[in-house]
């Protein structure tokens, strides 16, 4: 199988490289891609022209790889919001799609009035003013304070966006809400008990209404950032266990992907 992670709002590739590790030892071709304006992408830091161009950039890197192995795309956090995006809208290039604590319904979704502001500064085209992302406390990612220095002082860390990035994830949060049922590939979810930025009643509840295969992990006493706990081998097992049985499900169905 070929796997490609999407990161967080706040994270990049750097945050991964255990899982990614692990993966790659298993025989799993891994690729990790780093969103536009973040991470390494030191280019309009945290901005974005219109929210469908995040679907497109991910849908340009799928169609550049070969078909085969089949594609599996995994999104950490907020990237599981983009995952669950591509997967309803470009199914031909998938063999599976996972949502890792995945920021579709987020604590820290800004109020009403947050909202309505950030839409009125649009609108006076403002929309190259930062506003910070409401994720500086270490301990909503990880309760293992070996790597709250880190998260606190991570240089390429995200820690503020554009208003135009703040307005098109609003739009991307409502497409991706709207109609779980709309998604034809089969699904991961992956739930941390402690997670103090998802809302993980109601991601199971969209999950539910999913009609595809689909599998369900969780973790009850870990925080948000499986990577980040103690012990994260059970996360990275069950990543493994589950991409072996989406690989010989495709494989057996014998129905090749799409470069198109």
């Amino acid at each position: 199988m070929r796997v490609v992670f999407l990161h967080g709002i706040v994270s990049h590739g750097g945050w991964y490289y255990a899982s990614c590790g692990f993966l790659a030892q298993q025989g799993f071709a891994v690729h990790f891609l780093e969103r536009r304006g973040s991470g390494l992408n030191l280019a309009a830091r945290g901005d974005v022209p219109v929210w469908r161009r995040w679907l497109e950039d991910v849908r340009e890197y799928l169609q550049a790889l070969p078909p085969h192995p089949p594609r599996a795309l995994l999104g950490i956090s907020w990237g599981g919001k983009l995952a669950a995006a591509v997967a309803r809208e470009f199914p031909q290039l998938l063999g599976a799609f996972g949502m890792i604590c995945p920021g579709i319904y987020a604590r820290q979704q800004p109020s009403l009035w947050k909202r309505m502001v950030l839409r009125l500064l649009r609108l006076l085209g403002l929309n190259r003013v930062r506003v910070g992302i409401p994720l500086e406390d270490p301990q909503l990612f990880t309760d293992n304070r070996q790597w709250w220095d880190y998260l606190r002082y991570d240089p390429l860390s995200l820690r503020k966006v554009t208003v135009r990035f703040a307005t098109e994830d609003l739009k991307l949060n409502e497409f991706v809400r709207q109609s779980p049922e709309a998604i034809s590939v089969p699904a991961l979810l992956v739930l941390a008990g402690k997670d103090r930025i998802v809302d993980n009643t109601r991601m199971r509840n969209f999950f539910n209404r999913l009609v595809v295969p689909k599998r369900l992990f969780e973790y009850p006493h870990a925080g948000h950032t499986l990577e980040f706990e103690p012990d994260p081998s059970p996360y990275f097992n069950d990543l493994a266990r589950w991409l072996s049985e989406m690989k010989y499900t495709v494989d057996r169905a014998g129905k090749p992907l799409s470069g198109k």
